[in-house]
């Protein structure tokens, strides 16, 4: 895929019934991008996310990253995906889960960043619970950090502040920056625009699963959320 544009959604649509799902979502972001998927519950958001992470057929349309459908098998290692609900790590602990997502998406690599991470959110004393017996916030922690793990090249995440502490949403913003400042690009959905805010460079709005407005200027956010 030439030019600039590493990360194409290609009129994506997906109908759950007759009258609701989304419908011909077209948008591609670039290399180093941070973009948030904003919108009421019900616009669509959790249903684009698990599309763009190649974990939910869509009706029509393609996401591509690098020119590869993110829907094939070999591509796993290229995409981070946290989402809204954990259900893979029930039964393990969170070390055994960390191990498991390293050892399928990448052989086994990333174990020493798998320890640096569980330190920076920290975890270190929950690293042999397990998951299930977690607290919400710390369950995030968890999914952000197996999101991140092994620097891929398009990293999702399903609202990733939910229930997470002030240092956890610290541990976020620094993971953040650091996988856009290697190139990653990163999608977020979150209802907290002022986490939003103070990271995106592109925002786009969804309101009964179609884009309803697209905004560069962070500050607008509120405004143009109330006219949706």
């Amino acid at each position: 895929m030439g030019g600039r544009n590493m990360l194409s959604v290609n009129e994506v649509t997906k109908y759950y019934d007759e009258k609701n799902g989304i419908e011909n979502i077209h948008f591609s972001c670039n290399n180093g991008e941070i973009t948030a998927i904003i919108g009421p519950n019900g616009a669509g958001k959790s249903t684009l996310l698990k599309i763009m992470a190649g974990v939910l057929n869509a009706d029509e349309g393609t996401v591509l990253i690098d020119g590869c459908d993110t829907r094939e098998y070999e591509n796993r290692g290229q995409i981070g995906y946290m989402p809204d609900k954990m259900e893979l790590a029930r039964g393990l602990t969170v070390k055994n889960f960390l191990n498991m997502v390293s050892d399928y998406k990448y052989g086994g690599q990333f174990k020493k960043e798998i320890e640096q991470a569980v330190f920076a959110f920290g975890l270190t004393e929950y690293q042999n619970q397990d998951f299930h017996k977690l607290s919400m916030g710390n369950q995030r922690k968890v999914a952000i950090i197996a999101a991140f793990l092994g620097n891929p090249r398009l990293i999702i995440l399903d609202e990733p502040t939910n229930g997470v502490d002030t240092s956890g949403i610290i541990a976020l913003k620094q993971s953040i920056r650091a996988a856009k400042n290697t190139g990653s690009i990163i999608i977020i959905s979150s209802h907290i625009l002022d986490f939003i805010s103070s990271i995106s460079d592109n925002n786009i709005f969804l309101k009964n699963g179609r884009i309803a407005a697209v905004e560069k200027e962070n500050r607008k956010l509120e405004e143009v959320y109330q006219m949706l």
